[in-house]
């Protein structure tokens, strides 16, 4: 197995066996707002439905002098789950592992927030939110985890969704905008 195959199943191993536990943890929080959000979460690792995750494509938008060199092609996969409100919005929590730009390893973890509109033409949606976690570089500290918050939007059809996000530039990270996107299977 190549390194990147290690990681990526190691990644994977440890995400999936904290959504298993997560639902043994407590949420009692002074602050009402941390623990609704605890709340959130266990309830998805505890009562949500598995999902699979398959990632492909990330535009390099502007801001880079050297996009020819760079991956586009950004295959990977993961795993989450997702819970559903009564008002049809999910939450979601995720583990998914990518070949980054630069033909590196990438994994990223988190939870996420998504508002849908009503179904139509048989269960077409549009949905947006944001979601937040930790994602690992090999060219920023060499896999020092890195928290992330960014606003993600989907189309979807019944079970099958196409996702994407916009990672905007910052000034001594990264040289310009990328447009990420991912499909997701609900089981």
């Amino acid at each position: 197995m190549t390194t990147i195959k290690v990681k990526a199943v190691t990644v994977s191993l440890l995400s999936l066996s904290f959504l298993a536990h997560a639902g043994e943890a407590q949420c009692d929080y002074k602050h009402e707002w941390l623990s609704s959000a605890c709340e959130r979460v266990m309830r998805v690792a505890h009562d949500g439905t598995w999902d699979l995750y398959v990632t492909g494509y990330g535009w390099h938008i502007d801001g880079y002098n050297n996009r020819s060199e760079l991956n586009p092609w950004s295959w990977g996969g993961g795993a989450g789950k997702h819970w559903i409100d009564a008002n049809g919005n999910e939450d979601l929590l995720f583990a998914i592992a990518f070949s980054d730009s630069h033909h590196n390893f990438e994994p990223i973890v988190g939870y996420a927030r998504q508002w849908y509109t009503n179904p139509a033409l048989g269960g077409l949606q549009l949905g947006g939110g944001f979601f937040a976690g930790f994602t690992a570089r090999s060219d920023v500290a060499h896999y020092l985890p890195l928290p992330l918050a960014f606003p993600v939007a989907s189309i979807r059809y019944r079970r099958t969704s196409i996702m994407g996000t916009f990672i905007p530039r910052i000034p001594g990270l990264n040289d310009g905008d990328v447009a990420f996107f991912f499909g997701r299977y609900e089981f």
